[in-house]
């Protein structure tokens, strides 16, 4: 497991792949990580600490599961094993190639690598930039505390009047459509 650290307070691992799998996912994340990161703090605003784990799917439901529990000041093993089976099946249903994750003291993003690899490098570069874009916006004031409070109501920890929950799903929405719309410019700004 090789991990590197930029100046960003990003750093890149790779966890549960064949080493051929790894370095084809990773050389590139790597490589060009530096400028999206700073295309990023440019158009979104500036990065949280982040770790960037390059895994499969299914390693990656588990990790979810691991940093909402530290995030959210922990889980009963029945509740983390329940989240990593949602967060598995969602991923498989959508196809998922990357997912953002709050954790106790940083971002982490998973980016999903499959054998054989079925993603040109353009596809993964706009990935990574979708993902650092949303690690941004939970950098946001106020983000991050309303971000632990939806984790801690689907976790059942807390009660919450369905209004919020539904302002909390538009929120998600809003973010979401702020970090496809900066796909194209943060491929651009990795290419030049």
């Amino acid at each position: 497991m090789g991990t590197e650290t930029t100046p960003n307070e990003i750093s890149v691992t790779t966890t549960a792949l064949p080493s051929w799998l790894a370095a084809r996912v990773a050389d590139p994340v790597r490589r060009h990580l530096p400028r999206i990161a700073e295309a990023v703090e440019q158009m979104a605003g500036p990065l949280p600490a982040v770790r960037i784990v390059i895994t499969t799917s299914a390693t990656g439901a588990w990790l979810t599961a691991r940093a909402e529990a530290d995030a959210v000041g922990g889980l009963t093993a029945r509740a983390r094993i329940r989240t990593a089976l949602a967060t598995w099946r969602a991923n498989r249903r959508s196809s998922a190639m990357a997912a953002c994750v709050l954790a106790s003291d940083h971002v982490l993003v998973l980016v999903f690598a499959t054998a054989p690899p079925t993603r040109a490098e353009d596809d993964l570069i706009a990935t990574l930039g979708h993902e650092l874009v949303h690690a941004a916006q939970l950098h946001r004031p106020g983000r991050r505390t309303a971000q632990l409070e939806n984790l801690r109501a689907n976790h059942r920890l807390i009660q919450r009047p369905i209004a919020d929950s539904y302002r909390a799903e538009a929120q998600v929405c809003l973010e979401e459509a702020e970090a496809h719309e900066l796909e194209p410019a943060l491929l651009a700004a990795a290419r030049t």
